[in-house]
């Protein structure tokens, strides 16, 4: 392995839930990421929704995918579709939770945490991971070297026209992962994604694949981008400032195969910008991020290079009213012969009423049904923490208001 190899960053995928288990076992379907390779771990407090997953993946791995790839974690079968009960099973099995990850990542230099914020095992756990990473894990199974790694959040709204609980869910599970119970900082980075904005089925719900592949390929360029690449970004860059502004949710927007022959760069942009992941308006954005990923022979042969693609980004930049917007471009080559180049763009600090609004009555509606006495099991969720939870999220969107 070259030196230029060891400085690449690695990546880990730990997916919770799910929906979370089945966007990794489409990364090891229908992705070969170096920056992942076969870092990934599914867990859940369900067995038959973990061998569901596992099913999915092992003909695609060496090892026993049981023995490394899967953690069944707390005590009870499921977490109900609440995400209290998803966070009582990962303090439950904290110990284990870590211990998993560590054997499987090595020195990884980040974690991209999956979960669909509808449900409840997902949900709940992947926030109160992060929170535990961040805060000092206080457990036997923590390595050193953990203290460094940096925690990015992709998090999937369910459809809108999902059940008030799920509304509910997410609309908890986005201020849980952009905020601890203090108010300070948990995920380093959150990546949202809108099912329903992606989705061209409005009716069933249940065409995830397509959504997923459109995940995998913008986190694939999102990741390639800190590897072999003419103006490096990497994931130290996509949360450095954003933190620092408090501006650190993020949607990727992604055009793929444009005619480099034909198109103009910042009319690709353009394109990518038309295919954002949640509801939004560009100009909102506080922080903006582009990878362009063309044919090496066009970057050899000087038919795209690095001015062409930071010149054009800041003309972009202007005509949108984001001059005054953090960000970075990068160019990364790709093995083809063809001329198509694919664009990402990682746009941050937007506006997030847009996306709010299609959840934000029936969060309101189960928010009264549990004020009212509504049973949820053996879970309970107190008015203060409640509290906490909906003033941390409202704190935050008025740091980034459009």
């Amino acid at each position: 392995m070259s030196s230029k190899q060891n400085t690449y960053t690695q990546w880990m995928v730990i997916a919770s839930g799910e929906g979370g288990g089945r966007i990794a076992s489409q990364f090891f379907t229908r992705s070969d990421n170096p920056g992942i390779d076969d870092r990934i771990l599914v867990m859940n407090t369900n067995r038959a929704d973990i061998r569901n997953t596992i099913t999915r993946i092992e003909d695609r791995i060496d090892d026993d995918p049981w023995a490394r790839h899967a953690l069944e974690f707390g005590s009870q079968q499921g977490a109900g579709n609440f995400f209290v009960t998803g966070k009582e099973a990962a303090r439950e099995d904290l110990d284990r939770i870590v211990a998993s990850i560590s054997d499987l990542s090595g020195h990884t230099d980040a974690f991209l945490h999956a979960a669909t914020l509808g449900g409840g095992t997902g949900n709940g756990s992947i926030p109160y991971v992060i929170d535990q990473f961040r805060s000092g894990l206080d457990t036997s199974q923590h390595k050193q070297w953990m203290d460094s790694t940096i925690h990015a959040a992709l998090a999937v709204w369910p459809y809108y026209y999902e059940a008030p609980q799920r509304q509910f869910n997410a609309v908890c599970g986005l201020s849980r992962l952009l905020r601890s119970s203090d108010g300070s900082q948990n995920a380093d980075m959150v990546l949202l994604v809108a099912n329903s904005h992606l989705s061209d089925d409005e009716t069933t719900g249940t065409d995830y694949g397509q959504v997923n592949d459109q995940i995998i390929s913008a986190i694939d360029l999102m990741i390639g981008a800190g590897r072999e690449t003419r103006g490096v970004i990497d994931i130290q860059d996509y949360v450095t400032v954003p933190s620092q502004i408090g501006a650190y949710h993020f949607t990727p927007a992604v055009a793929t195969e444009l005619n480099g022959d034909l198109f103009e760069m910042e009319y690709m942009f353009d394109k990518a910008a038309e295919n954002a992941f949640v509801p939004m308006d560009v100009g909102t954005s506080r922080v903006t991020y582009a990878v362009v990923r063309a044919p090496e022979h066009m970057i050899e042969n000087g038919d795209i290079t690095e001015p062409d693609v930071q010149n054009a980004f800041n003309e972009w930049k202007r005509k949108h009213g984001l001059l005054g917007a953090s960000g970075m471009t990068s160019l990364t080559p790709k093995q083809d012969r063809s001329n198509e180049v694919d664009v990402l763009l990682l746009l941050g600090g937007f506006d997030l009423d847009p996306l709010l609004d299609h959840s934000w009555d029936e969060f309101e509606e189960y928010k009264q049904s549990l004020q009212s006495g509504r049973s949820l099991g053996n879970a309970r969720l107190s008015a203060d923490d409640l509290r906490r939870i909906e003033d941390n999220l409202t704190e935050y969107m008025e740091i980034n208001e459009g």
